[in-house]
């Protein structure tokens, strides 16, 4: 077993038992950061370090209760992704034509890949409403390929058809949820997730997951360690890593994260509302986030080692990442009192 192995099989098996021992003890530190989130509507609140849950406090509740994330649920198009690269069905670099016929007799659309899809340089985008999958297959590119980077909601239900249709030529299940669900995120402890569906039955992977806070901290671990998990690479690597790299047309987006990494380009990235790339923001500067509306946050270091989740069960108040992120770094290094 190497070391990274390990390491991921100590770090599993804390996450879970510490998560415990957290939920019942004070807070022996981040109480200003815990303080912050509950005053703005706050439901979970969870610090995790090389995978030893430092501080958990449930304003909403149970630690159990799953709550909506908005768009942070984008977070899980790169672990299905990785999933399916893993199983030998997919691959970054393929053309989407492969699996969508009727793409290849387009100019621009047949040269559309995997990876062009889901960084947001495809061109591909209902730039308003989105629609169903019919309509995202017919959309025309409003760009140029690799040209800019747009947010939006129709790579993701083509990441869906994708996989429902990888997944029926492989004779395996075709309910695209029940296939993430088994084969990654239960195994690691990321279980019942509710997922909002299309009226053809498809999860909405852009804006319709509802998950616990302990549950989105392990899929941000996952994807930490680069799809290792109990000495088994789960997800491809590549992949993985790919979740938390920038492109040349936006470098602070990922696959489904936001990154804090330095840009030519002024202002948020498009789609982002966030105060994460103000000159003095504290986030280090490999920080990734997945965010829905109302300060629904999933945050990754590597380098810090650092996961961190904070859950909303309202928008009570301005949400600013800089500040929560200020807290939260500050009493990183303290020790508990």
């Amino acid at each position: 077993m190497n070391r990274r192995a390990f390491l991921s099989v100590a770090a599993a098996s804390a996450l879970v038992s510490a998560s415990a021992r957290a939920q019942s003890q004070p807070l022996a530190r981040f109480r200003a950061a815990a303080a912050y989130s509950a005053e703005r509507g706050g439901a979970s609140f969870l610090v995790v370090r090389n995978g030893i849950v430092l501080a958990a406090e449930y304003p909403g509740g149970d630690a159990n209760a799953r709550w909506p994330i908005g768009a942070g649920a984008k977070s899980f198009a790169a672990i299905l992704a990785g999933s399916l690269a893993a199983d030998g069905l997919l691959s970054l670099d393929e053309m989407a034509a492969m699996t969508f016929g009727d793409w290849a007799l387009h100019p621009i659309k047949s040269a559309i890949s995997v990876r062009a899809l889901l960084n947001g340089t495809s061109g591909i985008a209902f730039g308003g409403p989105p629609g169903d999958i019919n309509a995202a297959l017919a959309l025309e590119p409003s760009a140029g390929l690799g040209e800019r980077f747009i947010d939006d909601p129709a790579p993701y239900i083509l990441l869906v058809e994708i996989a429902r249709r990888k997944l029926f030529a492989a004779g395996r299940m075709g309910d695209v949820a029940q296939y993430l669900s088994g084969r990654t995120l239960s195994p690691i402890g990321c279980t019942s997730i509710g997922w909002a569906r299309a009226a053809d039955g498809s999860p909405l992977l852009y804006d319709g997951a509802s998950v616990s806070a302990r549950g989105w901290a392990q899929a941000g671990e996952l994807i930490r360690r680069e799809g290792v998990w109990r000495a088994t690479q789960l997800l491809n690597d590549e992949t993985a890593r790919e979740a938390l790299r920038g492109t040349f047309a936006e470098p602070r987006a990922g696959i489904g994260f936001w990154l804090a990494a330095a840009s030519r380009n002024r202002g948020d990235p498009p789609g982002a509302e966030s105060d994460l790339w103000r000159s003095a923001s504290p986030a280090p500067l490999d920080l990734a986030m997945a965010c829905g509306a109302g300060g629904q946050r999933l945050y990754i270091s590597p380098t810090q080692r650092l996961i961190v989740v904070r859950q909303a069960r309202s928008s009570s108040g301005q949400w600013s990442d800089s500040a929560f992120l200020s807290l939260v770094l500050r009493d990183l290094e303290r020790q508990p009192a």
